[in-house]
């Protein structure tokens, strides 16, 4: 039998002993075939097998053997997977390697010869690289799962016997789920608001009413073309979590936000009025606005229009100036702006959310 008869012989039939012989064969030939066939046992259901997760975590800790390269092409193929018993174990597999706590997982075989080669308490398994894309795979397994805004299902790795620190990662992880925190749709708007082909308000507007963790990263509420009395439509409000509220104009990438002397275009200057239209109704109209958004007054106002990439050192500064001179209450960014503060984000919560600091 070649490879991948083999692996599935050992999918419908085969035991532990021949899954632990089959590993070595891949740890020995240790090439992209061999990475494509232990992520597949990593992720079979095997036939509903009573000991399915046993034989899936024993495939899960050989993907050690293959470093980050692994745990990446894992995370492409447990996105699609239509099982949810893969969805959860993968995840409870990299919560334990993002805690740096693998030596406690209770579901790794470790009598298993195969499992004893890749040494779950071998420091390698706890380098950042690999730590950070851990993390980085199981976010984006649960942010992108379809379901509950927290499924029942990754509530139950929380309720089982694994130990504290791989829990706790767990709940970070679903935290940013809540957010809608995604590492695909920041890739995604990084291209949209870089193409030149696109030039439809409405396109950015529905991508960024889908993610909105680009306007807020971390928001109480936010709301897509609200009225404000009969005539004002915002393109969104935002309730911030300590109860500010900003109203948000939107244009496209595609307009200069400055023009060459240094001026505010004609679509910037356009777009700051109408923010502060929809701020002056919202003060002029306090006790109207508040019955439909509850605390609201004297609101702060964001335009996002252009790319600031695209200043030169006079607009940046002209920018900068204009931005000052309002003293907090308007501010003109561009869509790369959006796109840097909600990637700083997700890159410190990777590296620092899941740290604990106890001091």
């Amino acid at each position: 039998m070649n490879l991948r008869e083999k692996a599935d012989y050992i999918e419908n039939h085969g035991s532990f002993d021949d899954l632990n012989d089959f590993i070595f064969e891949l740890y020995s030939k240790n090439d992209i075939e061999a990475i494509d066939i232990i992520i597949q046992l990593a992720t079979s259901n095997y036939g509903g097998e009573t000991y399915k997760s046993e034989l899936q975590y024993t495939a899960l800790a050989a993907i050690l053997h293959w470093g980050v390269v692994g745990i990446q092409k894992l995370g492409i193929v447990v996105m699609s997977s239509p099982y949810f018993s893969v969805k959860k174990n993968t995840v409870v597999f990299l919560a334990h390697i993002s805690s740096k706590s693998l030596d406690q997982s209770i579901l790794i075989q470790s009598r298993l010869d195969c499992v004893k080669f890749v040494n779950v308490f071998n420091d390698t398994h706890k380098s950042s690289d690999l730590v950070l894309e851990s993390r980085k795979v199981m976010i984006e397994i649960i942010t992108t799962h379809k379901g509950d805004i927290l499924p029942i299902e990754f509530i139950t790795a929380l309720q089982s016997y694994y130990c504290a620190e791989a829990q706790e990662h767990i709940f970070i992880a679903l935290i940013s789920r809540w957010f809608k925190f995604s590492r695909s749709g920041l890739s995604q708007f990084y291209d949209l608001i870089n193409s030149p082909d696109i030039n439809n308000e409405a396109t950015f507007h529905n991508f960024i009413k889908k993610n909105p963790f680009l306007l807020e990263p971390f928001h109480a509420k936010i709301w897509s073309k609200p009225r404000f009395g009969e005539a004002l439509v915002p393109d969104f409000l935002v309730q911030s979590m300590d109860n500010n509220y900003t109203v948000i104009e939107i244009e496209q990438p595609g307009f200069s936000i400055m023009t060459r002397a240094g001026e505010l275009s004609a679509q910037t200057t356009h777009a700051k009025r109408q923010a502060l239209d929809f701020r002056s109704w919202a003060i002029d109209n306090r006790l109207y606005a508040d019955q439909q958004f509850k605390g609201i007054y004297r609101p702060y106002c964001l335009v996002v229009i252009g790319r600031e990439s695209d200043l030169n050192e006079l607009q940046a500064r002209r920018l900068r100036q204009e931005n000052e001179s309002t003293q907090g209450v308007l501010r003109i960014v561009g869509f790369d702006w959006l796109y840097n503060r909600a990637k700083t984000t997700l890159e410190n919560m990777l590296i620092s959310g899941f740290e604990k600091n106890d001091e």
